[in-house]
């Protein structure tokens, strides 16, 4: 399969969210990030911050980018990410990567840094003989100290987040890394050698343009592997793999991967792919997901192919079961959404419907974004009109 290598620059962000959940209001003394929403809306007496949390640091498990997108038109949001997270020598161990923090600062998205104080020996069902964790549970304290800050910070996310990684980062790994040796003692569950992650933050400790480096060969490595896969459920047999370096004003450098790319009519078509072959839509998490990681690419101010510009666009394919005939957002006009919801008057339910009025006024609000529903390749009642 041909992979296509594109730089890009952007100069800024702009971008409205339609499809965003209320968020649930919480005073910040009563806030414990061991038993709130995985997002919602802190109140202080004077201001509000909209925060999200990360289950792992590794973007790819339990749509960390829904979340943010849920709190993504508030004026102030932050995300809380664990620098690590050590699910037992049995399970993965992942840390936080350079490119998670470029998407933050190019989103405006303060950071906070968390790490597990505490976590439980697992009980789930195969695992009672396995070196396993499960519940691990942040250090809260340590969690608001940084959001109290954040509330009285005037300055950037970015600058925000190059501080705080330059200054404190380290030290904050060290005691996650010390957390996770006193857990292995309390629970009898054996985890990953710590040896390379001194190592790891030996290198760091030295000179933090190590950390961008190693992290971001990583994410180049990661981007161009995943690029050459072609997930089950996408169904990309019409479309080419590419890997993205884009670069901001500040010089910063990340690397992305959409789904696919398509060259029509002279231009490039960047698409995120959303399927479910039993529903008749993706579920709203998956949607979001898309949408998020779309944010970025349609914000792209150039592209290169080969040392030349390119024309593109960005777009989220959304395909499920039984759906009759297909949309395009923002092409189809008002009349056009009433008879394809007419057609589909069974087949969608009614929040479905709320979801795809809403997906319409998303691609209208934003510019470069298409959206495109139709039925799954794979789905068992083909009724085309």
């Amino acid at each position: 399969m041909e992979v296509l290598h594109f730089t890009g620059f952007i100069k800024g962000v702009s971008y409205r969210t339609c499809l965003a959940e209320k968020l649930q209001e919480i005073d910040f003394d009563s806030f414990d990030i061991k038993q709130v929403n995985t997002y919602g809306l802190i109140k202080s007496p004077t201001t509000e911050i909209a925060y999200s949390q990360w289950v792992s640091p590794k973007r790819t498990r339990s749509y960390p980018f829904a979340r943010i997108y849920n709190t993504y038109n508030s004026s102030k949001v932050i995300t809380v990410i664990p620098v690590i997270k050590d699910e037992g020598k049995d399970g993965d161990r992942d840390k936080i990567q350079y490119s998670t923090i470029s998407w933050m600062n190019l989103l405006n998205v303060y950071i906070v840094l968390a790490y597990y104080q505490t976590a439980d020996k697992s009980n789930k069902k195969g695992q009672a003989n396995k070196h396993k964790l499960s519940v691990q549970e942040f250090d809260n304290e340590f969690v608001k100290a940084q959001i109290l800050e954040i509330l009285a910070y005037h300055q950037s996310a970015l600058h925000w987040n190059k501080k705080l990684f330059e200054e404190r980062f380290t030290k904050i790994f060290e005691k996650a890394l010390d957390c996770y040796d006193y857990i292995s003692e309390q629970t009898g569950v054996m985890i990953h050698s710590r040896t390379g992650m001194d190592k790891y933050l030996q290198k760091i400790t030295e000179e933090f343009e190590e950390f961008k480096n190693i992290s971001l060969k990583g994410s180049q490595s990661a981007s161009k592997r995943e690029a050459l896969t072609a997930h089950k459920l996408e169904y990309l047999v019409d479309g080419l793999k590419a890997t993205f370096s884009i670069e901001n004003y500040l010089g910063g450098i990340y690397y992305l991967t959409p789904d696919e790319i398509f060259f029509e009519n002279g231009m490039y078509i960047i698409q995120e792919s959303k399927n479910t072959s039993k529903e008749s839509l993706p579920k709203l998490p998956d949607i979001q997901d898309g949408l998020f990681k779309l944010i970025l690419f349609s914000n792209l101010d150039s592209l290169i192919l080969n040392g030349k510009p390119v024309s593109f666009v960005t777009k989220l394919k959304l395909t499920g079961n039984k759906i009759i005939g297909s949309i395009v957002f923002p092409d189809a006009s008002a009349e056009e959404l009433k008879d394809f919801l007419l057609i589909n008057n069974k087949i969608f339910s009614e929040k479905q419907k709320a979801i795809i009025i809403n997906l319409r006024l998303e691609a209208e609000q934003n510019h470069n974004l298409k959206l495109k529903i139709e039925i799954a390749s794979n789905s068992k009642n083909y009724l085309l009109i």
